[in-house]
């Protein structure tokens, strides 16, 4: 009799189970609405604290369990002025149903299509750390996520402006949230435009403040064409590593472009740069804390920040720049469409370097950039023979020796100046020789080349001094209003034209002013 119900009562638990998988493999919804759902709700709502919305939910267990799903959305039920923290078009994974039941869930893949993850503002959390802790009771383990067509929104306060990063493909491999995964990732720069490559490790995942999740990794950026930015041109590759959390990334790397080139200039000239950046996620903004750069033959140094300042509607770029023994004929180089520079010698730089954010899309960058600063430069000699020779001539004639043959003249150049939409303009321009000076004050336009200058030469010697013979004779008469306190010989004078073919002249305005 005993073995007579023992053998009942494993034929009824058999037959009970192969019933229970006859119902589940051929009435999938069951499995849906009581299994899969209650999973996905109970993982959502556990470790993200968010709730959870589908459009549809398609499933096969046979030969092991496979899931399709459309139109999911993540949401934080505390957040509801925010865009949903997960959105994804298209879903499919798979696992094995016992891995399913673990403790531990565990899915072999899971392929997403159309995701867009919405990073909301950082906020203070009121909970203490064992408060939070006791909420990652709930933990598991994908083997392989995959993404494309990816879109990551670090999202900001206030004017609603965010960071967003497009991507191609992600893969990340064993994604644990309570534990670091490793991840690779594919994306077009929008401008200027190319390809970056990325890989490093992310997390673990922080739910209840997802900006603090960590992030680490390396990257390369390839065949930047700086031709999308209009007014330059020239192919940039860069490389790098990163390390920080979502809102406060810090970046160290290096670009190289072999062929850069201003289109005023016309001249592509190598230009390498070595940079320690940190990118803001609080703000948007990235602080630039050093940038060595190397242009042709010279070195300058920058530092500054790419920002956006109150009821600006974007980003603008402001470095202080600094170069102390540039060579002055590689800045010329890249401003002066000119197949030799105009003068040669050692430059020292202090400016400040601004892109305002307020500037027409489709303007060129040499009409948006603004300049403001001083140099010097020493030991400057003028690559032109003719333009050396007059300078030559102008020291002799300053010294009171115009037959004197000594050599070549060594100038000395220095100004204040300011560039706005395309014109240089010096408040102060100052350039002297061994028994000369000038002091000027105009403008020069980049694109047009026109010079506008004013100002004074002061010689050492008197005007009748300046030559021999007859003419001697005469100018001894206008020695007496050419003569000034301190140097024999002060004219007004002023320079036009263009920079190929400069007219110099006397400011006959200022030698008979009009009563």
């Amino acid at each position: 009799m005993l073995n007579r119900r023992v053998r009942l009562l494993v034929l009824t638990v058999i037959a009970v189970a192969v019933g229970l998988f006859l119902l589940v493999l051929l009435s999938p919804s069951i499995l849906d609405s009581y299994i899969v759902r209650h999973k996905i709700e109970t993982i959502a709502v556990d470790r993200f604290h968010v709730n959870v919305k589908l459009s549809s939910l398609h499933l096969s267990v046979f030969p092991t369990v496979h899931a399709e799903f459309t139109g999911l959305v993540l949401s934080n039920s505390k957040q509801n002025d925010l865009p949903p923290l997960i959105q994804i078009a298209k879903c499919s994974a798979d696992a094995s149903l016992f891995s399913l039941l673990e403790r531990r869930p565990h899915l072999r893949t899971l392929r997403m299509q159309g995701l867009t993850i919405n990073v909301p503002p950082r906020e203070k959390s009121q909970e203490s750390p064992s408060a939070l802790k006791k909420k990652f009771r709930t933990n598991f383990l994908i083997d392989e996520v995959t993404a494309s067509d990816m879109t990551l929104n670090i999202l900001r306060k206030g004017d609603g402006q965010h960071l967003s990063f497009a991507f191609h493909q992600l893969r990340i491999d064993s994604f644990q949230p309570d534990k670091p995964a490793a991840f690779h990732a594919s994306l077009t720069n929008p401008k200027p435009i190319g390809e970056i490559f990325t890989q490093g490790q992310f997390g673990p995942w922080n739910a209840d403040d997802p900006s603090q999740s960590p992030l680490a990794g390396k990257y390369t950026f390839s065949n930047a064409d700086l031709a999308t930015i209009r007014g330059i041109s020239g192919t940039l590759s860069s490389s790098g590593a990163f390390v920080g959390v979502l809102d406060y990334i810090q970046v160290r790397g290096e670009t190289e472009t072999p062929d850069f080139e201003v289109n005023v200039s016309k001249h592509r000239v190598p230009l390498t740069t070595t940079f320690n950046a940190v990118v803001d996620g609080m703000n948007g903004n990235t602080i630039l804390n050093t940038i060595q750069i190397r242009l042709i033959q010279s070195n300058l140094d920058a530092k500054g920040d790419v920002a956006k300042g109150p009821r600006q509607p974007g980003r603008a770029v402001k470095l202080n720049v600094v170069a102390n023994s540039a060579r002055v004929q590689d800045l010329l180089r890249v401003a002066v469409d000119s197949e030799k520079p105009l003068l040669t010698g050692t430059v020292s730089l202090k400016t400040q370097f601004v892109i305002p954010s307020r500037r027409a899309k489709d303007a060129d960058i040499t009409k948006r950039i603004w300049l403001n600063g001083t140099f010097g430069v020493a030991s400057a000699r003028f690559t032109e023979q003719t333009i050396q020779e007059k300078i030559n001539a102008l020291s002799r004639r300053g010294r009171g020796k115009p037959d004197a043959d000594d050599g070549t003249a060594v100038s000395q150049l220095s100004g204040i100046f300011t560039l706005a939409n395309g014109v240089a303009r010096f408040s102060k321009l100052s350039f002297g020789v061994p028994g000369a000076a000038v002091a000027l004050k105009g403008s020069y336009n980049l694109e047009t080349e026109e010079l506008d200058f004013r100002g004074t030469l002061s010689m050492k010697a008197k005007l009748s001094h300046t030559t021999t013979g007859v003419k001697s004779l005469f100018l001894k008469l206008l020695d007496p209003l050419f003569e000034k306190k301190n140097a024999g010989t002060v004219l007004p004078i002023k320079i036009t034209g263009t920079r190929e073919h400069p007219s110099f002249g006397l400011d006959m305005g200022r030698v008979f002013p009009r009563k």
